[in-house]
């Protein structure tokens, strides 16, 4: 036994004795069922606002990268990096806000603070929904907790700069509140277009990816900029595991060339990505090839022809649901305070845990989405799982849950990942794989010898059971 599998089990058992004490010390309060919210009107009015998130770098303060392995130091800047807010209600004294950001998650403690930060707000303003997205930029500043310096065995440090966040949320509230001070008339449109390149889906090649770039356009009654909220399911992680330059990655180039075209303002934010990264350009790399994948995104957006007027009616139902949690090296972190989470006992999963999370579902005058707090394997959403003889565990797909699209009813539903919260990956039950000896410590091969990293980032094998099922509650809600 080497010393990565003693390691294992040593934070088997302290989890779990951490999950048992847990539940003698503590009780998971009853979260009630959410009741629907029905916005409605005349007409759509909508405001925008975006500003920096720069990191101050007249210091020698260390600020880490996220994603790509833990204990990499920001050397430099190559992108600016941006928070922006899109305030949307239908003429009357009641909205919602979207504010989204160049970072690469943000937990639900962090996502309540900001709202809190924000009640007044809400309650002058009536916001009645607020949800938080992340680009999830793997090329951005950790904002989660778990890629500062790692220890022997792996296990990062808090990598979150108190500063660096207070600025962040602070500028989020910023943007809230000029978005709606910026709110004009107008007509909301939704479409959406299937871009031509290639995406490269690593865990089954063979499946073709949905890889549709969604926008919904609101065209001002006064002819000034439109705003934009684009949607596009693939990573933005090309820079690779080498980079120290914080950049905003593909979504900067995007909204830089909608901007520079077409004279629209846009919140980018990112759909099913698990395992699917945006297109690769022959002779192309680094900076080059992320200003490439943005562009071409960023075109497909401007060519949208089959859209759609939605009317000016907004339903919601924003759910709070306890996920249980498997993953014995993400509960190890959340005991460190390396990341934030608030943890209550749970009968489901490995370690006795759960965190709160949540979702939100919304009709926005006919069209459809759905935020997820994690990375969405595209079969959890949009369907195409792998038969016994292509899966990785050699089960087929009815242990599955039913794709959320088909609960909804819509193979064009929209998903915003890592929105409200950051848990990780969702796998298909039957392509979910653990190292034998290692579990969430190291990553797994299958017996097709295929890389099985995801799960090492993933809350357990419950995952996509747990949000299938509250989705399916919030569909008989509003439909």
């Amino acid at each position: 036994m080497d010393i990565m599998d003693l390691a294992s089990k040593g934070i088997i058992k302290i989890t779990k004795n951490y999950g048992k004490k847990i539940a003698k010390d503590h009780t998971a309060p009853a979260i009630e069922d959410a009741e629907p919210v029905v916005i409605s009107g005349a007409q759509f009015n909508v405001g925008f606002s975006r500003d920096e998130i720069n990191p101050d770098t007249s210091t020698d303060k260390t600020y880490w990268i996220a994603g790509h392995g833990s204990g990499h130091k920001m050397e430099g800047q190559k992108t600016p990096v941006y928070a922006s807010a899109v305030w949307i209600d239908c003429g009357g004294s009641e909205g919602v806000l979207w504010i989204g950001a160049d970072i690469v998650g943000f937990t639900g403690v962090e996502v309540n603070k900001v709202r809190s930060m924000l009640a007044d707000f809400a309650k002058e303003t009536g916001c009645k929904c607020i949800n938080i997205s992340s680009t999830h930029s793997h090329s951005g500043i950790d904002t989660v907790g778990y890629w500062g310096k790692p220890n022997l065995v792996s296990i990062p440090s808090d990598g979150k700069d108190p500063q660096y966040i207070d600025m962040l949320m602070n500028t989020m509230v910023k943007v809230a509140k000029e978005a709606y001070a910026n709110r004009k008339a107008g007509k909301l449109y939704a479409g959406n277009k299937e871009l031509e390149e290639s995406l490269s889906g690593r865990r089954s090649p063979k499946k073709k990816p949905f890889k549709k770039v969604t926008r919904i356009r609101f065209a001002p009654a006064d002819g000034s900029n439109e705003t934009w909220i684009v949607n596009f399911p693939a990573h933005p992680n090309s820079l690779g595991g080498s980079n120290r330059m914080l950049s905003a990655e593909y979504p900067y180039y995007l909204r830089e060339k909608i901007m520079a075209d077409c004279g629209a303002n846009v919140l980018f934010g990112i759909g099913a990505i698990g395992a699917v990264d945006a297109p690769e350009f022959d002779g192309k790399q680094g900076f080059e090839e992320i200003k490439a994948q943005g562009e071409t995104i960023a075109d497909a957006a401007m060519a949208i022809d089959n859209e759609v007027e939605l009317n000016p009616e907004i339903k919601f139902v924003q759910q709070k649901f306890y996920y249980p949690i498997s993953n014995n090296v993400l509960t190890l972190l959340a005991m460190r305070k390396t990341f934030n989470a608030d943890v209550y006992p749970c009968e489901i999963g490995e370690m006795g845990l759960a965190l709160k999370s949540e979702m939100t579902y919304m009709n926005i005058g006919g069209k459809k989405l759905v935020t997820f707090p994690g990375e969405m394997f595209q079969q959890t959403v949009y369907g195409g799982y792998d038969s016994a003889e292509e899966s990785s565990t050699g089960a087929g797909p009815e242990i599955n849950p039913t794709p959320i699209s088909e609960i909804a009813g819509d193979p064009d539903l929209l998903v915003f990942g890592v929105t409200n919260d950051m848990t990780g990956y969702v796998v298909p039950p039957n392509d979910f794989v653990l190292h034998k000896t290692q579990p969430y410590l190291n990553k797994a091969y299958d017996r097709f010898n295929r890389d099985h990293y995801h799960e090492t980032n993933s809350m357990g094998i419950e995952s996509q059971k747990i949000l299938a099922d509250t989705f399916t509650k919030l569909v008989e809600k509003i439909g």
